[in-house]
């Protein structure tokens, strides 16, 4: 199994860029931590915008975007959660998944995340549980 097939709805992401894209220069426009009494577990809400960059050029000179959106993932049973510099921007180098097994449950793969550092901004964490919520298109 690739890692990004265990994010539930994982098919959505594919269906809207035609690929699983790296996040290459992608904005983490927002990131949520939630321990709320009564859950089952402690979640992360990522909120990402990203696109796939095309070698076509638009009239402003810019290369043009394919399926700009902003993408909502859910994590859920998170750990060693990681956050470093968030600030008025959050580019990304790109969003790196592995699967790995957990260290207390052996029989349970748990699924690694790291928000690769482009510019202050970095994040990692680990999660038992992912899911896609939604794709939004990007509207300035």
């Amino acid at each position: 199994m690739e890692a990004h097939e265990f994010i539930v709805g994982h098919e959505r992401v594919i269906a809207h860029f035609g690929l699983w894209p790296s996040f290459h220069d992608a904005e983490v426009f927002k990131l949520s931590l939630d321990r709320t009494p009564g859950k089952p577990a402690p979640t992360l809400d990522l909120h990402l915008r990203g696109w796939v960059m095309t070698s076509e050029i638009t009239p402003e000179g810019h290369y043009k975007l394919h399926g700009d959106a902003v993408l909502h993932f859910q994590f859920e049973g998170i750990s060693e959660v990681h956050i470093e510099g968030f600030n008025g921007q959050n580019v990304i180098s790109s969003l790196n998944l592995e699967l790995a097994q957990a260290q207390d449950k052996q029989e349970q793969t748990i699924i690694k995340v790291e928000l690769e550092h482009c510019y202050l901004f970095e994040a990692s964490f680990t999660a038992q549980r992912a899911q896609l919520i939604s794709i939004t298109p990007y509207a300035k």
